[in-house]
């Protein structure tokens, strides 16, 4: 979930980016926005803009909560480690060949 996130994070900024470097063609009469050499009105870039801006919050929460979940995987792993390594310290297994 942790890469997940961030790979959303990254395409919503690269839609911010791109949102951010559109040309208009300076008609006040017919505005038309040029996106990488296409022609987009208004309503398209607000589109954009509305999904970059979801796919950041959801980025920003899936790499949040891939984070906790992480944290607390490896919380337990370090814990079972201390657990086990206190029983074998405990009660060494004896080996008598006869």
């Amino acid at each position: 979930m942790l890469i997940l996130g961030i790979v959303l994070i990254v395409v919503a900024a690269a839609l911010i980016v791109l949102g951010l470097f559109t040309t208009g063609n300076g008609d006040l009469e017919d505005p038309i926005a040029t996106m990488l050499g296409l022609p987009v009105g208004a309503t398209t870039l607000f589109v954009i803009g509305l999904v970059a801006g979801v796919l950041l919050l959801l980025g920003l929460s899936l790499t949040k909560w891939g984070g906790k979940r992480q944290a607390k995987s490896m919380k337990e792993r370090r814990e079972m480690r201390k657990i086990v390594q206190s029983v074998h310290d405990a009660d060494p297994k004896t080996t008598d060949e006869n």
